[in-house]
């Protein structure tokens, strides 16, 4: 009987470590393949000096960051305008209109932004004046970091 108790015990052990190991590779391949990424630290990317933007004019940039979707890792390029507002703090604005996603571009002759594909405008608030544009431009979140002008990388 001693024997068989054992074999017993021993076949339940087995049993039990296999099933923790699927439990376990299980749960790996879904939190690799989620379509939820998981929540860290934001990261800031620099864009401009402060200096850059004494001009009055909004300063067309870029930046870009490596973004992980489950075992795939994305390249991304935002290209936006960084401005200053009323009270002198930078404002960074997509470059995309709001209608259509095409880009638009800075006039200083009529100091607006313009998409070329339907007509759209919008005033130097990034507010709509004219065209299809359903809402003002996209306002990307920003901070001061020193002399930088630093972007959210999202």
């Amino acid at each position: 009987m001693l024997r068989r108790g054992f074999l017993t015990a021993a076949v339940v052990l087995l049993a039990s470590a296999i099933a923790a190991g699927l439990s376990w590779l299980g749960g790996a391949f879904v939190t690799a393949t989620s379509r939820w990424p998981r929540r860290s630290a934001k990261k800031w990317a620099a864009v401009c000096t402060l200096k850059e933007l004494e001009s009055g004019e909004p300063l067309a940039t870029s930046f870009t960051f490596h973004r992980q979707e489950g075992w795939y890792t994305e390249t991304v390029t935002r290209q936006i305008y960084v401005s200053k507002d009323e009270k002198g703090r930078p404002v960074v604005r997509s470059r995309r209109c709001t209608h259509l996603g095409c880009p638009v571009t800075w006039r200083t002759a009529t100091r607006h932004f313009h998409c070329a594909c339907h007509g759209g405008v919008f005033d130097e608030g990034g507010q709509v004046v004219g065209g299809p544009p359903p809402r003002a431009l996209d306002v990307v979140e920003s901070r001061i970091a020193g002399e930088m002008v630093e972007v959210a990388e999202a």
